[in-house]
């Protein structure tokens, strides 16, 4: 009698399925107004610790920064966050690429670093940007793919990412005055 190693499903089995998903999605939904949605995130900052709790859909976490701005270091900083935006989304494009392409992969891994200087809420000077700057993104792919595949399945990632596209462009922010609340 032969055993077989029994081997736990891990990411090239959801590809799979996340392609067949994502096929069957857009079969349901075959024009562009179909994918039109509106989302958001609120963040309150309310109590002793100014911590900011965001709240986007069913999902709830805090950001933080440290005691030199005033902060405990309970939560990500905004730039941080920023980094985990970034990477998250790049990371998922990567799958839903493979997926839909039928690439099997063991694992994405995207590490986001970047530059960032708060000297002036300080009033220091600086000649640092006053936004996260010098912005990498280094994405480690695993699995029986070959480098060609690799570095073009990186390029439609890198194309095709909507955080990476965002942050390369020049989209304009409302910035817009909330009524009060009634009394």
């Amino acid at each position: 009698m032969t055993i077989t190693p029994s081997r736990t499903p891990g990411l090239a089995e959801h590809l799979q399925d996340k392609g067949a998903a994502m096929r069957a999605a857009a079969a349901r939904r075959p024009r562009d107004t179909d994918w039109d949605e509106e989302i958001g995130a609120v963040c309150v900052a309310d109590d002793a610790t100014g911590v900011r709790k965001v709240r986007v859909g069913d999902w709830s976490f805090i950001g933080d920064g440290g005691p030199d701005i005033g902060g405990f270091g309970l939560g990500p900083s905004s730039p941080e966050l920023l980094c985990a935006v970034i990477s998250t989304c790049l990371t998922h494009t990567v799958m839903c690429i493979a997926a839909l392409e039928g690439t099997p992969l063991d694992r994405v891994e995207v590490r986001v670093r970047a530059r960032n200087n708060d000297a002036r809420f300080f009033d220091v000077p600086t000649e640092a940007p006053p936004v996260p700057y010098d912005l990498t993104a280094s994405v480690l792919l695993t699995g029986p793919v070959s480098a060609e595949r690799r570095t073009a399945l990186l390029a439609a990632a890198d194309e095709r990412c909507p955080m990476l596209r965002l942050v390369r462009s020049r989209h304009a922010v409302a910035l817009l005055a909330a009524p009060d609340p009634a009394p």
